[in-house]
This record gives C-alpha cells, structure tokens and sequence, in this order.
C-alpha cells in the first residue's frame, strides 16, 4: 500500500493539470525514472484511473511497473466528440496518401516520448495495422527486440487540436509465442475528451487469422489482425480493470477452427 501511494504521488507529479505553476521539466523525469525502478510486482492500475484524462506517460509491462519490459502510455487530451459517433465494429484499411499521413502522425507523437529514448526503434520500425473506424484511424509500428508503438486518433479533428492515444516501448522483449498464442500487451480504459475507450492490442501466433470481441452490449467487433499484431477498441469503459479482468475473444486459426482464449495483462 505504501508503495501505491509512493507511485501515485509520482504519477501526479508529472501531471501538469494538477500543479500550479507548471511541474518542472527535470523533476518530471527523474520521477518517471523512479516509476520505473520501482518494485515490478506493485499494480499502479488505481493511481491511473484516478489521474483521468489528464495523464501523461506512464511507463507499465502489462499492469504493473517494471524497468526492462515497458510500455509508456500516451493518452491524447483532444479530439473524439463528436468523432466516436462514426465509429463501426468492422475495420476499413488505410491505404494511400491516408495511410501515409496517418503513419507519420504516429510517428511524430511519438518520437520525443522518454526523451527520444525510442527514436532508433522508430526509424526502423514496420507498419503492422493501419486501420480505420469512422474518423479514427490506428496505428501499429512493430520492430526488433518486441518493440511496439501504438496510436489511435480522430483524424477529423483539426491539425492544432489532434491527439493520439496509445503507447510505446518493448513490454516483453525476446519473448516467443506459440502458432495459436495471442497476447496482450495493451488493455484497459483511455479517455479523449471526456469519452471513455476500450482498447486492446499485441501480437498473435502465426496460424491466428481473425478475432472478434462481443461487447457488453451484443455487438460483435472485429479485430484486424495483421503481420503478427492484433488491435480492436470500442467507445466506452468496458475493458477497466486489465490487471484482474480476463476479457474473452473469439479467434480463428488457418484452419477455420475457433476457439475462445482470454486476454489479460
């Protein structure tokens, strides 16, 4: 519990919206520094959902912190009304000039993360996903050593008020996955303007080659599932809890068998 608290004073130290004046720049990083050595084994789940929208980055592998195996999420703080309600269940891919921008949108909201720690993954890093839902558009960038970075944004929205939310870093490097494997390696709840998302993504095995979550509410949402990468999300809060909550998919392998496997982090 202490160590919670610990965190949780950390994580709004960093939080400009908190503080006034402005948070230093130098403190913010010495205390993700110490965010990021701190004991793997404490969840900070509770310290983000009380943060909200305003929350900054974050440095997680799965749920909880650790320093050798890191996703650093980065929520947008704009966009996303009215744009949630053009969003559909089926993916469309990008393709083209879309493409492209959505691309390099992605990769320009990521590069100065951790302070450019990053920036060489990202130059070499491969397009996996590029998929859109109504006026938002997804993004998967995968590269050597398990790197992942992820960006979901309203590209309606105008240049000067665009967000992207995802993440960014290495949470399980090295790692192998069997040919029917699916794993997590991000899932829970962000929030653009006020509106709740789920989202879930990382990486399938090579004989995975469709996955369908049904919401709460019924509707069956397609995953796109591409170069070894999963990513699906849906409006409102309904994957909260990725540290304790095992959220059922239905997945097709090669040979149009199907099987429910469970998500978690």
């Amino acid at each position: 519990m202490k160590n919670n608290q610990h965190i949780a004073e950390l994580l709004l130290s960093m939080d400009a919206a908190e503080q006034s004046p402005a948070p230093d720049p130098d403190r913010r990083e010495k205390d993700l520094r110490q965010v990021l050595e701190t004991n793997p084994g404490v969840s900070v789940l509770p310290a983000v959902a009380r943060l909200g929208r305003r929350w900054k980055t974050l440095a997680l592998a799965g749920s909880t912190v650790a320093a050798t195996a890191a996703l650093i999420i980065v929520p947008a703080l704009s966009g996303g009304d009215p744009a949630f309600a053009t969003w559909t269940a089926a993916p469309g891919q990008l393709s083209g000039t879309e493409r492209d921008n959505a691309v390099s949108d992605c990769l320009r909201s990521r590069e100065s993360v951790g302070g450019g720690m990053y920036a060489d993954d990202l130059a070499a890093a491969d397009v996996a996903i590029a998929e859109r839902r109504g006026a938002w558009t997804t993004v998967v960038l995968t590269g050597a050593d398990g790197f992942e970075a992820t960006c979901t944004t309203d590209a309606s929205a105008p240049w000067f008020n665009k967000g992207s939310f995802g993440s960014i870093g290495k949470p399980f490097p090295g790692e192998s996955l069997s040919a029917r494997g699916v794993r997590a390696t991000e899932l829970g709840t962000g929030v653009i303007s006020d509106k709740p998302l789920s989202m879930a993504a990382g990486r399938v095995g090579a004989d995975v080659t469709a996955i369908v979550y049904t919401s709460a509410a019924g509707k069956r949402i397609e995953a796109t599932v591409s170069k070894g990468q999963f990513a699906f999300w849906l409006p409102g809060a309904e994957i909260t809890n990725s540290s304790d909550q095992r959220v059922p998919i239905e997945v097709t392998f090669v040979d149009n068998s199907k099987e429910t496997l469970y998500l978690s982090l």
